[in-house]
């Protein structure tokens, strides 16, 4: 269905829905006869395997830096072994967290944003969508004590998700959309399907292939991310 493989990285704070909203994306578009893949981050790979080890009991045991290489290192993994290889299969890949995950968490202990950008970029394939589902740090942090009946791990710290949150906000391109997670799940799901129907349209087979817009917004790989100030 689709002429080429479509990347799109969910992305937000612990708790924004991310996970959720992927599901009901994967189960709607399979059945529009899409091919799907989603791939979570961090990884199955020995790094993303430490990283997980870390997040409950020992992550400040490494410094920010060595944190860094191993997101990164897992990254190299997941791209060459998962997600290049769906895209070249024209899938439509859903990123659950991706490098912009990297950029907002790791720089809010102290690494410099420009840096893990530049270093990610190196090694990853750049998405045609990125979609940052936004909520408060408390409604995320409720979501994962009272809906998943979870304990909070060492990612997940109110003072530190609140750096993370601005960071993310601060993220600016046209390929980058903020979108108001604090809704029902339903509205929230119909925001985000309309907002990808409009990048996957001009490749659906059934499209005719003149460029659009929208099309040369994809395309536009020499786009640079800025990072505004977000006014509080």
């Amino acid at each position: 269905m689709l002429k080429k493989g479509i990347l799109i990285a969910i992305e937000g704070i612990d708790g924004a829905g991310k996970t959720t909203q992927i599901e009901l994306l994967k189960n709607y578009y399979t059945k529009q006869n899409i091919r799907v893949a989603v791939f979570k981050e961090p990884s199955d790979s020995p790094y993303g395997k430490k990283i997980k080890e870390l997040a409950i009991n020992g992550r400040y045991k490494v410094s920010p830096k060595e944190e860094f290489l191993l997101f990164l290192n897992d990254r190299i993994y997941d791209c060459e072994k998962n997600i290049k290889p769906a895209l070249n299969k024209k899938m439509l890949v859903f990123m659950d967290r991706y490098y912009f995950s990297s950029i907002a968490y790791q720089s809010a202990r102290g690494l410099d944003k420009k840096m893990i950008l530049k270093e990610n970029e190196k090694i990853a394939v750049r998405p045609d969508l990125v979609i940052i589902l936004d909520v408060a740090v408390k409604i995320g942090l409720s979501r994962i004590r009272h809906l998943r009946n979870e304990s909070i791990n060492l990612f997940e710290q109110e003072e530190y998700l609140e750096k993370v949150r601005e960071i993310f906000l601060s993220m600016k391109a046209s390929y980058v959309q903020i979108v108001d997670a604090s809704r029902k799940k339903e509205e929230v799901f119909e925001n985000l399907k309309n907002i990808i129907n409009d990048i996957i349209n001009p490749y659906l087979t059934h499209t005719q292939s003149k460029a659009t817009e929208k099309t040369k917004t994809i395309e536009n790989e020499s786009e640079e991310l800025i990072f505004e100030s977000v006014e509080s």
